[in-house]
């Protein structure tokens, strides 16, 4: 059996690895029916890629955003640099930085190791990633090693990307190369990933905690690694005493102070890496980006999104739907429920495109609606009959075409309506839902979409409700502008 995906995947029905394809079904109907805006699902189970599928207008060519599912391939990353000697994940972090200013050093900082940092256990009271990104003169390293250190290293979990960003630069500063370059070098040319890019910071250091752009077969590529224990195709590639200490719970990482906390969030951080409650590990990215190892079934999921405060969804879908229906065994194959997920699949990945319908012919289109102070930044907004128009702080406005009931790809990148990127390309569609117009703004490989429902009241006034996944809710009663 040929585990290993080069230079391409075997595929084979969900009931011959001992999946139900009920299961699958159910998974996409969820996400159908909850407005899930979910952008691909893959599954593989004993070296076979049992489900691969990418909802409109994803394919298997997209490049995805990873934002934290990069810290994983950083992680890999160091533990290859130790393998080879050019490291030790105890050692300081100030021995990787004797030429950077750091003002009165505590205790606690000359305590911090690479260790420490792999497991967001730096002793930080809060992310310093922030800080970094926000310094004038591009020093990232500098920044973080002058924040404070208000606990001892090791006992203390804080999220802190710029921890991730610290290890990348370690590794820079030991090679003379970038992470990316690291990567191709060590880990992607074996395992067939080709085309990635990564962020770098004002220096030209790889972000390492984020910024890593690739394709979801290639997240599955790395997923399948880690499951291998490091080894492709008879070479060691990743040492596998590394993987097996950063799959395993390093610290506690639970919120007492949140009874309503999800348990996968609360389950024990590893190495740039999260716990699962349901005996798993998994790479975890800003919008639900994932890849989840299952070692108990041999078995990877992956998922890219653009999820808001519901960012655990995937998850969930694995919990209810897929664990209760995989069996240790393949399965007669059920006709009917192969048809059904494929028609299913079909719906989702090619959608039809259709006329306005009748009843949103009275949809006063072509009016600007003036929107309330918002954290969005957007002023106002004007839905014409195959164009949306946005006004955001500053005076710029965002164009972009949208069509009735699929997603309208727009052929030049847009204006963006938050503050990280200026224009990306943007896919959207319109659908009229019992009397309100509802429209889906998504940008294209990112965590990134807006939707809107617009609905008209009696008065002449307009209910406006815009949820972005990652700024919130706008939900107000708005005038007519001139």
């Amino acid at each position: 059996m040929n585990r290993y995906p080069y230079p391409d995947f075997v595929s084979a029905s969900p009931e011959s690895e001992g999946v139900r394809s009920s299961a699958i079904s159910d998974m996409l109907t969820a996400i159908r029916e909850e407005n899930k805006d979910i952008h691909s699902m893959l599954l593989w189970r004993h070296g076979k890629l049992i489900f691969e599928h990418y909802f409109a207008p994803y394919t298997v060519k997209t490049p995805h955003s990873m934002y934290s599912c990069s810290k994983t391939f950083t992680s890999m990353l160091i533990g290859i640099a130790q393998e080879k000697g050019l490291l030790s994940i105890h050692d300081s972090v100030l021995k990787y930085f004797p030429d950077v200013p750091v003002e009165n050093p505590s205790d606690n900082l000359r305590a911090m190791t690479l260790e420490h940092l792999l497991m967001m256990g730096s002793g930080h009271a809060q992310d310093t990633f922030g800080y970094m990104m926000s310094c004038e003169d591009g020093d990232w390293a500098r920044v973080f090693l002058n924040r404070p250190v208000e606990y001892k290293p090791g006992t203390h979990f804080v999220y802190n990307t710029g921890a991730t960003y610290m290890l990348s630069a370690v590794l820079t500063r030991i090679t003379g190369k970038t992470a990316l370059e690291l990567a191709e070098e060590w880990i992607f040319r074996d395992i067939g990933i080709t085309g990635a890019a990564w962020d770098t910071c004002p220096k030209g250091v790889s972000i390492g905690g984020s910024g890593l752009h690739i394709k979801p077969r290639d997240m599955m590529r790395l997923g399948v690694l880690l499951l291998s224990r490091g080894r492709w195709n008879g070479k060691q590639i990743i040492p596998a005493a590394y993987i097996q200490a950063a799959q395993t719970k390093k610290i506690n990482n639970y919120n007492l102070a949140d009874p309503n906390q999800d348990p996968n969030w609360g389950a024990g951080y590893c190495y740039q890496m999260w716990r699962c409650c349901f005996d798993a590990y998994r790479a975890d990215g800003m919008g639900g980006q994932y890849i989840v190892m299952m070692p108990k079934y041999d078995m990877v999921a992956v998922f890219t999104s653009a999820l808001g405060s519901d960012i655990g969804y995937p998850l969930k879908l694995i919990e209810k739907y897929l664990l209760p229906n995989i069996l240790p065994c393949g399965q007669i194959e059920q006709p009917e429920q192969a048809a059904a997920l494929r028609l299913l699949a079909a719906q989702s990945a090619a959608p039809a495109k259709t006329a306005m319908p009748d009843a949103a012919e009275a949809f006063p289109f072509g009016k600007t609606w003036v929107l309330p102070e918002n954290g969005q930044g957007l002023l106002n907004l004007t839905v014409l009959k195959d164009e949306l128009h946005v006004t955001v702080a500053g005076g710029a406005v965002m164009r972009a075409k949208y069509i009735w009931n699929a997603p309208y790809v727009n052929p030049q990148p847009v204006k963006v309506l938050h503050s990280w990127m200026d224009r990306a390309p943007v896919s959207a569609l319109a659908r009229w839902e019992e009397g309100s117009l509802y429209l889906r703004l998504a940008y294209l490989g990112e965590p990134l979409t807006f939707h809107i429902t617009l609905t008209p009241e009696e008065d002449g006034r307009m209910q406006v409700n815009i949820l972005s996944t990652l700024t919130g809710r706008l939900n107000a009663v708005c005038e007519a502008g001139a």
